[in-house]
């Protein structure tokens, strides 16, 4: 809602590499995710580039900001000057890249964009990264479509067992001897898998694939579909993916929000909304309270998690007998 938008505009956001770690004191927001990804790698890029450029010694303030400022900012070509004024969003994405042979970075509209209109860019194409990966690189959820990825102990040790075992979720089943590997759906859709862990494309607060293919979310930054095209697809989409891991990443999401220490219902109604007042009053008081601002980013973003796990729950139950059901289950 507009009072939501105008408290994050006044809050100053950060991404994850900026809060402390959790062994550091005033580590809460970390804390705050509550063991959601990307626990565990909001210190990824320091980590590396302290390692492999640094020699493992602490980033001076500049070495940071200037880490920083290439991450959030840096095209596949480098800093480009005026590229990274361009915003993100999957949804209303209005332009393409194109690079020439010398390797100049050209900006192109694909619709008409009308005077003080905003031209958007992409910074997760084609379903590469998650909308984990956009808040934990860029600091912020992203508007619908997201694209939601997780794992737990059963999803590690079918991978560790059977590198194509995600392969498996689909109707056209995956054939090693086949050279069209993945095979395709009644529609001639690819049914590669996206990831080989629980994923969920959420297009609506009510609307969302299960378990999609690389084709279903390759329009991601690339493209855009209506709601009505994407309901289309998305049963199209179901009709081929197995009722057996429909199941299976059911019960992985219920299972992860019974054991969060909080509810989402406890966190939207009083968590956040008391964080949020604190943060105003000693704002008020002529101070900004960073650490406060950190800990609402991190329970804003948990809460967005916890919704696109409970989505996944009542898609799963709401279409059961939509997913398909070969001979094994039946």
């Amino acid at each position: 809602d507009n009072e939501t938008d105008k408290h994050k505009q006044r809050l100053h956001t950060r991404t994850p590499s900026h809060w402390n770690r959790e062994d550091q004191p005033g580590s809460r927001a970390i804390k705050e995710l509550q063991g959601l990804p990307p626990t565990g790698e909001t210190h990824r890029h320091i980590n590396w580039y302290t390692n492999a450029c640094n020699n493992s010694q602490q980033l001076s303030s500049i070495q940071f900001k200037a880490l920083m400022m290439f991450i959030t900012r840096a095209a596949d070509r480098g800093i480009v000057p005026l590229y990274d004024l361009m915003n993100h969003h999957n949804g209303r994405i209005n332009t393409r890249l194109a690079v020439d042979e010398e390797g100049g970075l050209s900006v192109i509209a694909t619709t008409s964009i009308e005077p003080n209109e905003p031209i958007y860019n992409t910074y997760a194409r084609g379903g590469g990264e998650s909308t984990v990966d956009v808040f934990n690189n860029y600091g912020f959820v992203e508007d619908y479509p997201q694209l939601w990825r997780w794992s737990d102990v059963d999803m590690v040790r079918l991978a560790e067992d059977d590198p194509n075992h995600a392969f498996g979720r689909y109707a056209g089943p995956y054939n090693e001897d086949d050279n069209n590997n993945w095979g395709v759906d009644r529609h001639g859709r690819g049914l590669e898998p996206n990831s080989r862990h629980y994923e969920i494309l959420v297009v609506s607060p009510t609307l969302a694939a299960l378990h999609p293919t690389t084709v279903l979310v390759h329009i991601l930054g690339n493209g855009r579909r209506s709601i009505d095209e994407w309901k289309v697809e998305i049963d199209h989409h179901h009709a081929t993916v197995r009722q057996s891991h429909v199941n299976a990443m059911h019960d992985s999401a219920l299972t992860i929000l019974s054991e969060l220490p909080t509810t989402m219902k406890e966190d939207e109604n009083t968590i956040l909304p008391n964080e949020r007042r604190l943060f105003e009053k000693v704002k008020k008081m002529g101070r900004v309270d960073q650490s406060k601002a950190d800990t609402i980013q991190a329970i804003e973003y948990r809460l967005a998690f916890k919704k696109a796990l409970r989505l996944a729950v009542d898609v799963a139950e709401s279409e059961s007998g939509k997913f398909y059901v070969d001979s094994e289950e039946l």
